[in-house]
This record gives structure tokens, C-alpha cells and sequence, in this order.
């Protein structure tokens, strides 16, 4: 038996969110990037004349800021796979994200975004896929109750969150911890498929981020170790790039 995995960057991967990045120039004017902006940039802030300041990534922190952005956020590449992971699979899935929100933040901020989504029939597919894959007793629950057990299932990983960071070593980068979640998020699965399957399981789990630098972290820590097989999306959200060594 296959069970396959899905992990996810957010931002400009699964969704476009508004956030801003608030950066300062010499002279102490602040300007303002999107994140796909600011990952174009953030190589070159010294030639740039701008620099990183104590409150740059505060939007990326507030939960609330969050909670509020994602209702305005758009579809980016990844986020069909997304959708088909949940409706076709019920498949259990992670966010690795560079963001700092608390993990129930966007639990609860992308929970909403992807109910919004869906349509009934989509929904109605969800649960027959649900109730295939879980064990969970959910007679006389709505769709959206189903919904919610379903997430419990799925890990949501906030790199620069002060909890993640404490957990995984302040010292790190943001590329590390996201190769650090992603090993977690793996032996959770392991634990998941030992409790909970009596057959052999192979075990396969994809990773989606628009970020090189990301993906490329990920693959000299996790592929020389077990394989796995990622997709990145472009700049106009199209799959970019599919490949398919799986889990040993």
C-alpha cells in the first residue's frame, strides 16, 4: 500500500497574500515589498540602499495581521494541488512556512481560506474521501465539523515562530529549520502509518516551495536520506517543475 504526503510553502505558493515587508534606507525612509518582491531583493539590500530593521517582519508575526491578509489573498501555483490533496485524498498535509504566526493562526486563517474555496460538490467528495482514510467516528457531524478533525491530522510549521525557533535552535536559518520541519513532519507521518496501518506502507511525501534556496536545503538534507519528489512553481503560478523519487 502507497500513502502519500503533501508539505507546503504559503506564501507565493499556495496563496498571494498582501503582507509587506517594511524595509529602511540609509537616510531612514521606510518603503514597503511584497514577499515575492522582497525574495527578488533581499541579495542585494546593501547596493539597494536598504536595510532590515527591528520592525521589518512584524506583519509576519501578528496574528491577527495574518487572519486579516489571507482573506485577501490570491491563488498562487501550488494551491490546485492543495485542493486535490484534500478533496481526491483526504491526505494529510503540512505548511512549512517562512512566516513567524503561531501554528493555530494558520491553522485557522488557511482552515477558512480553503472552505471558502470549495465548492458543495468538492466538499461532498472531501468527506467520501475522509471517511475512506480515517477511522474517526463522524456520524451526525456537518461537513465543515469533518473538516476541522481532518486538520487536526495535518502539522503546520512557522519557521520564524519563537516556539519553532526554540524547538529547532535560534541559530539557525530559516532554509534549516524549513529541512528540520520537514524531517518532523515525516516521522510523524511514520508514527501515524505504524498506529493506524496493520499492512506495509510505503510512504511518500512531496514538498512544494517557490523558493530555490528553500527546495535546494531541503534536498541536500532530506533526499540524500530517503528521496522525495517536489514541484516549484513560476512567478505566474504554473507548475514549474515535477519530479517523482520517492520515499524509500
Amino acid at each position: 500500500m502507497e500513502y502519500k504526503a503533501y508539505s507546503f510553502d504559503l506564501d507565493d505558493n499556495l496563496l498571494v497574500l498582501p503582507t509587506k515587508v517594511i524595509l529602511e534606507t540609509r537616510k531612514g525612509k521606510k518603503k514597503e515589498y511584497n514577499t515575492r518582491d522582497f525574495e527578488k531583493i533581499r541579495n542585494s539590500l546593501e547596493k539597494l540602499d536598504l536595510k532590515v530593521v527591528s520592525g521589518s517582519f512584524r506583519n509576519f508575526t501578528d496574528d491577527e495581521q495574518f487572519l486579516e491578509d489571507i482573506k485577501n489573498s490570491k491563488n498562487a501555483g501550488s494551491w490546485p494541488y492543495l485542493i486535490e490533496c484534500i478533496v481526491d485524498h483526504a491526505s494529510i498535509f503540512a505548511i512549512i512556512t517562512a512566516r513567524g504566526h503561531s501554528p493555530e493562526a494558520i491553522r485557522k486563517g488557511l482552515g477558512e481560506r480553503i472552505l471558502k474555496d470549495l465548492t458543495e460538490q468538492q466538499l461532498a467528495k472531501f468527506v467520501q474521501s475522509f471517511k475512506k482514510r480515517f477511522k474517526e467516528n463522524i456520524k451526525d457531524k456537518s461537513s465543515e465539523e469533518i473538516f476541522n478533525i481532518y486538520l487536526n491530522h495535518c502539522r503546520f510549521y512557522p519557521a520564524t515562530n519563537p516556539i519553532i525557533n526554540e524547538k529547532y535552535g535560534k541559530e539557525k536559518t530559516v532554509s534549516e529549520i524549513k529541512a528540520i520541519s520537514f524531517r518532523d513532519f515525516r516521522k510523524y507521518l511514520e508514527k501515524y502509518i505504524q498506529e493506524n496501518f496493520e499492512e506495509k506502507v510505503e510512504l511518500k511525501i512531496g514538498f512544494s516551495d517557490d523558493s530555490t534556496a528553500h527546495l535546494s536545503s531541503i534536498a541536500n538534507s532530506v533526499l540524500k536520506d530517503y528521496g522525495f519528489f517536489f514541484f516549484q512553481t513560476k512567478e505566474k503560478g504554473v507548475s514549474d517543475f515535477i519530479s517523482s523519487n520517492f520515499s524509500k
